[in-house]
């Protein structure tokens, strides 16, 4: 018996601190989130800019949705209507519905970009599984892209066998690989859910809660592993549910061990679920002490970490070469603690080279690094704390989480992007979809807080407690790591079934509580209740104390983004109407009249159809290489151009990424290598950049 006292103590204490630690980075980040957004903008130029919230808005738009929900909770109808849900057939069809409608939004994602091409990091792996179809070994070993981020390898693999049915840079086929998967992490969720108590109807507001969070859907347009592992890891932790809460079947711990790793090997960062999953497991096995089923927690642990490294010796040994280890993973630790609040700025990679490709070299220097940084927080605590106000707003208060960048970043390189990708990652449309995605991060924070307090009062296991667990442990994880709007996603998804949880059990509350009866309760306070009430006050004066910080960034911040909006996307975004005009060389020295065009536009892209007396035939601007020819009509990206309104006035018109048209010396046209306009537009280095190469601007002159 003391045993098992000891170990409900412990387990207690497991509990307490999970649930607490859930609890404190839920409210937290409800606070902070509430009060400013830090939106990372890469519709062209990349621009990261802190401004504060319609608060007056938000409140009002909060209020009116749990009052609704008060409302309809209360209303004899909607209990009666509700009722019918738990009905099997009723549950069954209403869940088949919701996955189907899941389905159709990232499938729409997914159809309207199949004709663009993925970039960075996303591009590099599918260039490193199509260089193993070759017998390439380069890009195992540093400079190669492995060779320095061998954590993509696991994806680079899967990639190189499935093109032996899709071919290699199919990515019409792997979008809609995600979009089919998309449907069955939210209903996997939603039966997470139905094991810590969420009755069927509650299950359904978890799927239609999935409806709305449209960044999940929208991120099946990137060919990265996120969208994959995350279904094996939410699979993988559903069925870790089953094993807890009743005897293991061999299916359950076989998908449990299986998928967790499978997950890994996609994406490493997926190790935290992994983690997770065993930590719950052991946690409830001890609790009901089912000792000879500790080993399957250990499995699953080892399996994940295992099955990367013998993917890595497969590839190596197929390819005749060994797998570098790659950069250091101090330099992503010293790189999180630099600026620009930790987001990724190339530290590893260069320290990498210069260390000689040495990982033990690197590890010194960044230990170094991370040491001077941490000095230099002591020294300006301030400073520090504001950095990491930043870095934790920059990670968390972007209600869209980077999703709908891929789409933004794409219209301008890309050769024709379909209207509604243009239309999508439109800045008003992208200011919409953040609004609208506001309201629901901060409904899940705040149900998730209000969850994690009544999980807190239960004696018993639940296993919100591993979603708790893995949303904690990202949070933790990417404070310290490199920060991305991108890769809390993940965690944020998770949050959905207690986050709906905790919404329907605080209109529950809302229901019965009398304000008569309210003046005459009897005020008691539970151990559990004041450790909560210490965190919440805690977290509550650390928030208060960020403000401080927040307010210095606002200023700045906001007048970023009144910019963008008001001057950098006008520029950028279809900045000449269509019409006929005269084009020129912006130097001053040309005196001529220049070239008749009229211009034609389709989706941000411009045509250039030649007018001339001596042409009846419609003929237009065509890039060839490094020059410009006069063409027949062409159905590729060779005669759609990108015009952008430069700050001096002058225009630039670009083709791809890195090329736009020059004046010739000799006279006439030509194709010359441009900078990368897509993210250096509307910076100091764009504007000089064009002041220093006056032969690349253009003037358009209204013509008859």
């Amino acid at each position: 018996m003391e045993k098992s006292g000891n170990t409900s103590k412990l387990y207690s204490f497991y509990k307490a601190v999970v649930t607490v630690t859930g609890f404190a980075a839920c409210f937290y980040l409800f606070i902070v989130c509430y009060i400013a957004t830090y939106r990372h903008i890469s519709d062209i130029g990349t621009i990261r800019v802190l401004f504060l919230n319609p608060l007056l808005i938000l409140t009002a738009a909060l209020v009116l949705i749990v009052w609704g929900g008060f409302l309809i909770y209360r209303s004899p109808k909607a209990s009666k209507a509700f009722l019918k849900l738990e009905n099997e057939e009723t549950y069954k069809r209403a869940m088949s519905i919701l996955k189907l409608i899941i389905f159709i939004e990232s499938a729409l994602f997914a159809v309207s970009a199949f004709g663009m091409s993925q970039r960075v990091d996303q591009l590099k792996v599918q260039e490193a599984a199509y260089a193993f179809s070759w017998g390439n070994k380069e890009t195992l070993t540093p400079p190669g892209y492995l060779g320095i981020y061998p954590n993509n390898l696991g994806m680079a693999v899967v990639l190189y066998l499935l093109s032996g049915i899709t071919g290699h840079y199919n990515n019409a086929a792997f979008m809609i690989i995600n979009a089919l998967l998309v449907p069955f992490i939210y209903s996997d969720l939603a039966a997470i859910g139905g094991k810590f108590g969420l009755s069927r109807k509650s299950q359904i507001m978890v799927m239609i809660a999935g409806v709305f969070f449209l960044p999940l859907q929208a991120k099946v347009m990137i060919i990265y592993g996120d969208v994959p592992g995350l279904f094996f890891a939410v699979r993988a932790m559903k069925h870790a549910s089953y094993i807890a809460s009743s005897k293991s079947s061999k299916k359950s711990i076989f998908t449990v061990i299986a998928f967790m790793a499978i997950a890994c090997v996609f994406k490493n960062n997926f190790i935290i679920f992994a983690i997770a999953v065993t930590i719950y497991l052991a946690a409830e096995f001890l609790r009901q002490r089912r000792f000879k089923e500790l080993l399957i927690p250990v499995c699953v642990i080892i399996s994940s970490v295992l099955l990367n490294t013998v993917v890595g010796l497969i590839a190596g040994a197929a390819l005749g070469g060994s797998i570098s280890s790659g950069a250091s993973k101090y330099s992503w630790i010293a790189m999180g603690m630099q600026e620009e609040a930790g987001m990724y700025n190339g530290y590893n990679a260069l320290t990498y080279a210069q260390s000689g490709f040495d990982s033990s070299v690197q590890s010194a220097v960044a230990k170094k690094d991370i040491a001077q940084s941490i000095n230099g927080f002591i020294a300006e605590p301030n400073y520090a704390f504001g950095f990491y106000i930043r870095k934790i707003l920059i990670q968390w208060s972007d209600p869209t989480h980077n999703a709908f960048e891929f789409a933004a970043r794409n219209v301008y390189p890309d050769g024709n992007p379909s209207p509604f990708v243009w239309f999508m990652s439109s800045p008003k449309v992208m200011s919409v979809f953040s609004s609208f995605l506001k309201i629901f991060q901060l409904l899940m924070f705040l149900g998730s807080s209000v969850f994690a307090v009544k999980t807190m009062r239960r004696k018993t296991g639940s296993p919100a407690l591993l979603l708790t667990l893995a949303f904690a442990g990202g949070y933790v994880f990417h404070i310290i790591w490199e920060a991305a709007p991108y890769y809390t996603m993940s965690y944020m998804t998770l949050l959905i079934p207690t986050g709906v949880a905790g919404l329907i059990a605080l209109i529950k509350k809302l229901t019965t509580v009398k304000i008569k009866e309210l003046t005459k309760a009897k005020i008691s306070i539970s151990a559990s209740g004041l450790v909560l009430f210490i965190a919440g006050a805690l977290v509550f004066l650390l928030a208060a104390a960020g403000l401080g910080a927040i307010k210095t960034l606002l200023a700045n911040g906001r007048s970023e983004y009144r910019t963008y909006m008001n001057e950098t996307a006008l520029l950028s975004r279809e900045p000449v109407a269509e019409g006929t005009y005269r084009l020129l060389p912006a130097a001053d020295d040309f005196d001529g009249e220049g070239l008749k065009v009229k211009l034609t536009r389709y989706a941000g892209k411009y045509r250039m159809r030649i007018l001339s007396p001596e042409i009846k035939d419609e003929l237009y601007m065509t890039s060839s290489g490094n020059s410009v020819k006069i063409d027949w009509f062409s159905n590729d990206s060779s005669q759609a151009f990108v015009i952008i309104r430069n700050a001096n006035g002058t225009y630039s018109i670009c083709q791809g990424e890195m090329q736009a048209l020059s004046r010739d010396p000799a006279g006439g046209i030509k194709m010359g290598e441009f900078t990368d306009y897509t993210f250096l537009f509307g910076s100091p280095d764009y504007d000089q950049y064009i002041s220093d190469h006056p032969n690349m601007t253009w003037r358009f002159v209204p013509a008859t």
